[in-house]
Formats: C-alpha cells, sequence, structure tokens
C-alpha cells in the first residue's frame, strides 16, 4: 500500500514558529539578493556572495509542523493514529534536514572566511585557510556520521526497531558544540587586525561589531545544546523536537543575517547621499555610488574601502584636527585588494 501522508492540524507553538522562521527565511533572501545586486553592480561578486547565495537555497521544512510535530505521540490523542502514519516522513524530513542544515551552516561560515580572504589577504591567509579546511572537514565528517549512523540506513526513518544506531543524541551534542566552537573562531580570527589599524576608536567599534554579529549564532548554539536534553527520539519525538527544528531553522537565517547585513552599506551611503545626510564625506558617496550603481572601482581600492568605506575625508586636511571619529590617515594599501597594516 502506497504512503499517504496525513494533515494534522497545527499546534499554537508550531503555526508562530512555522510564521517566524518563514519571515526571518523571507528576510534572509532579501538580504542576500540585496547583497547580490549590490556586489554585481559594483566590484563583482566573489567566493563569499556566491556561498551566501548556496546557503540561501534552505528549504524550511514547514511541512514537519502541519505533519504533527508538535502534538505529544500520545496514544489517548485524536490525532494519535495519524501521527502514527507520519511518523515515517517526520523522521525522513529530519535525517534530510540534517545533512542540508550542515552544508548551510558550512557554507555560510565559508562565506564568511572568504570576505577575511578578499579583506585582510597579508595577515590572515594561513589561518583562514587553515580554518575553511577545517569546516570543510566539519561538515564532510558529521554527513557521513549522519548518512551511516544506521545500520540499516533506513533505521532511520523506520519506527521498525530493526539493526543498530550509533547515540544520535551524542551525535547531535558533538555537532552543536564543534558549530558553536567554529562559530567563535571565525568571529574571533578578523579582531586583532581590526584594532590594530589607524583608525578613530568609533569607526573600530562599528567594524568589531559588524564581523562580531555572529556571536548571536553563538547563544542559538547553547540554548540548542540545553534544548537537545529534553528530546525524546523512541517516546515522544513528535512532542518535544519543536523547539529543536525552530532553533535550527532560527540558526540558519540568523547566521545567514548576520553574515549578510553588513554588506549592505552601499545602500546605506547611497540612502545618506541622497537624503542629503551631512556627515558623509566625499570618499562615502564615492564608495556608495560605486558600489550600488553600476561604476567599478579602480582595481587600487580595496575591498574593504568598499565595503566599510574607511578612508578619511580628504577635505580640507590642514585645518581639521585629529580625533576618535577624523583619523587623518589612509588606512590602506595598494597591495591588490587587501588591506594592510601600517
Amino acid at each position: 500500500m502506497a504512503f499517504q501522508l496525513k494533515s494534522i492540524p497545527m499546534t499554537d507553538s508550531g503555526r508562530d514558529s512555522l510564521i517566524i522562521e518563514s519571515l526571518l527565511w523571507l528576510l534572509f533572501v532579501v538580504v542576500v539578493g540585496l547583497r547580490i545586486y549590490a556586489r554585481y553592480r559594483g566590484p563583482g561578486l566573489g567566493l563569499d556572495d556566491l556561498l551566501s547565495a548556496v546557503a540561501a537555497v534552505n528549504t524550511d521544512f514547514g511541512l514537519v509542523f502541519t505533519s504533527g510535530v508538535g502534538w505529544d505521540l500520545d496514544p489517548t490523542s485524536d490525532v494519535y493514529p495519524d501521527l502514527v502514519n507520519n511518523m515515517s516522513f517526520i523522521m525522513q524530513a529530519t535525517f534530510a534536514f540534517t545533512l542540508i542544515y550542515i552544508w548551510c551552516l558550512a557554507c555560510l561560515k565559508l562565506s564568511q572566511l572568504a570576505l577575511y580572504l578578499r579583506v585582510f589577504t597579508v595577515q590572515l591567509q594561513t589561518v583562514v585557510c587553515i580554518v575553511g579546511a577545517i569546516v570543510i572537514l566539519w561538515a564532510l565528517m558529521f554527513n557521513f556520521l549522519f548518512i551511516f549512523m544506521c545500520d540499516p540506513i533506513h533505521q532511520q526513518w523506520t519506527v521498525d526497531r530493526i539493526g543498530h544506531c550509533m547515540d544520535q543524541i551524542l551525535l547531535l551534542k558533538c555537532i552543536i558544540t564543534t558549530n558553536l566552537v567554529t562559530d567563535f573562531v571565525i568571529v574571533v580570527i578578523p579582531m586583532r587586525c581590526v584594532w590594530k589599524l589607524q583608525m578613530g576608536k568609533t569607526e573600530k567599534y562599528i567594524v568589531v561589531a559588524c564581523f562580531g554579529l555572529g556571536l548571536g549564532c553563538c547563544v542559538i548554539s547553547l540554548a540548542r545544546f540545553i534544548q537537545i536534553y529534553t528530546i525524546d527520539l523512541i517516546g515522544n519525538l513528535t512532542g518535544t523536537s519543536l523547539t529543536t527544528f525552530m532553533l535550527c531553522n532560527i540558526e540558519l537565517m540568523l547566521a545567514g543575517l548576520c553574515t549578510n547585513i553588513p554588506m549592505l552599506r552601499p545602500f546605506y551611503l547611497r540612502c545618506r547621499a541622497k537624503y542629503g545626510s551631512s556627515s558623509v564625506t566625499d570618499s562615502e558617496q564615492r564608495s556608495g555610488q560605486n558600489l550600488s550603481w553600476g561604476v567599478k572601482p579602480k582595481v587600487a581600492q580595496t575591498s574593504l574601502v568598499q565595503w566599510i568605506s574607511l578612508r578619511d575625508n580628504d577635505r580640507n586636511k590642514d585645518t581639521e584636527t585629529r580625533d576618535d571619529n577624523s583619523s587623518e590617515r589612509n588606512l590602506t594599501s595598494e597591495h591588490g585588494n587587501a588591506i594592510t597594516e601600517r
């Protein structure tokens, strides 16, 4: 008999989770689209842009919320027969989601590392390549472990207890822990280089904050690690996995936003220039126009300048005083597409 998925009314928490995740995913896609547009019309697409676009093609797996996730697997419940019927599908979706989740996270990590490599070519090339190799090995290893976690493999999505499986909860804990560690390392990597740049403290704080947005993903990982102890894979998978599904999706969307929002500065500069903000410098106006509206920057213009516009206002240099908000030194050199320390 062919399997037929039963539609089960969503719980209130399942509906709210689906709405939140869908809105975040839509925002993620819009932000990535704007980033691609700005980069395409400006200096051109890079590996970091393409990896972000790949990560945005993430399926929301909303079907798990309409197939029973959120309902307790209670034999006295009216929806119990439909839950039992849908268990195989839910387990298949969980299996597929885990594999896609790992690669989406890997793409976002590699996108951030590719940005560092483009911006800090000289200082961070070695460490970025090492961490990038670790991220790729991380994704390959955990994909392999999850695919072959059970013998036979289809034991992962069948309610028939045949064969044997590894400790899935332990494996999930290992993924969350290593994911948290790599996220933290990626956030920390550029901090020393940024702090040694010759710029005002206010500008340093802004750049550090942009690169440090990924700490939000570390917080989500900690929440997931705590939540993993509440999952009952055997007795009540549908009733105990909703929060985990929600946190996994939110982590992906938040990681995507953290990686891509700082790249929308050209639109911010364009808006400031359009509405005549008196604080916009000539270099910022040029950067915003170049990046967003099709004027290709000169080769000597560095990637960090293209992104955050850290060049100082060259007007009236002789009369301006040096303070935290207006450094008189150019932060960059014409060393390819990289920023270098002075």
